[in-house]
């Protein structure tokens, strides 16, 4: 019996895979939007009163909003609205007893990343995303609406990897430090009625999209390929430790996730 373990032991680490490689990969870190729709309705009643939106009209405005909510809350999780990132991946041998390897890796999605992306695959954005015109009866308001985006994330974490030439898995322990920021850019204008305007815009606190977190994590991830190149499959549970947000209150979410190519040497 322990001939047989002892054997299984030199088997696996015979079949070892290179430690040390970079990768490219997609990945995923979600966000919690509790926070922002629970804050709606109080936001859009704030702003539809600034602009003299009567209480029966806004009674209704506000009970159709709390229907659309409700119906997205029931489609989508929003407790874990996933935002995609591209990014890339260090690893470092580190061949200690219980650590095989520190891995590095980041990744991150911001408007114009996007809208190129959008092109390659065919599809234009327009920017800015909306724009259009209101009769206010003998004077024309006009409005243009677009949004800058940017996210990015950092990971650290020592690594345990187990292997079988073809296939592997590794488990992993590190930090991440997350940071967001949605930033809608709307542009009004309204002759006669610009001061309510403005007033209904600052009630909406378009410039409260904001998140930054800190955290830990375990993570655990699956691989296939020959061991100088693997195609990787990776979940990871995160625990935030520290952080802040906006006025809207948006979080960063407890998983996360990604997939890639890693060249091992």
């Amino acid at each position: 019996m322990k001939g047989l373990i002892f054997g299984v032991i030199i088997l696996l680490s015979s079949f070892a895979a290179f430690s040390g490689g970079v990768g490219l990969d997609l990945s995923v870190c979600t966000v919690d939007l509790s926070g922002p729709f629970s804050r709606v309705h109080g936001a859009a009643s704030n702003a539809l009163t600034a602009l003299g939106v009567s209480a029966t009209d806004a009674a209704s405005i506000l009970t159709d909003l709390d229907s659309s909510l409700a119906d997205i809350e029931e489609e989508y999780p929003i407790e874990y609205f996933p935002i995609p990132l591209i990014g890339g991946t260090i690893e470092i041998s580190l061949p200690l007893i219980v650590i095989d390897k520190v891995v590095f890796s980041g990744g991150l999605i911001n408007d114009s990343l996007m809208r190129g992306i959008a092109d390659m695959a065919g599809y234009a954005i327009p920017q800015p995303i909306v724009s259009g015109s209101i009769d206010l009866g003998g004077d024309t308001a006009s409005m243009t609406g677009d949004v800058n985006l940017s996210v990015f994330k950092l990971t650290s974490e020592v690594a345990k990897h187990l292997d079988l030439l073809i296939a592997g898995i590794e488990l992993g322990l590190g930090v991440d430090f997350i940071q967001g920021n949605i930033d809608p850019v709307v542009n009004v204008t309204a002759p006669g009625h610009q001061t309510a305007v403005n007033a209904a815009l600052a009630e909406l606190h378009l410039d409260g999209f904001t998140w930054t977190t800190f955290a830990a994590h375990a993570s655990a991830q699956i691989e296939v390929g020959p061991p100088f190149l693997r195609l990787v499959v990776q979940g990871a549970y995160l625990l935030p430790i520290a952080g802040e947000s906006g006025w809207w209150g948006i979080v960063s979410g407890n998983v996360s996730g990604k997939i890639g190519l890693v060249i091992r040497f």
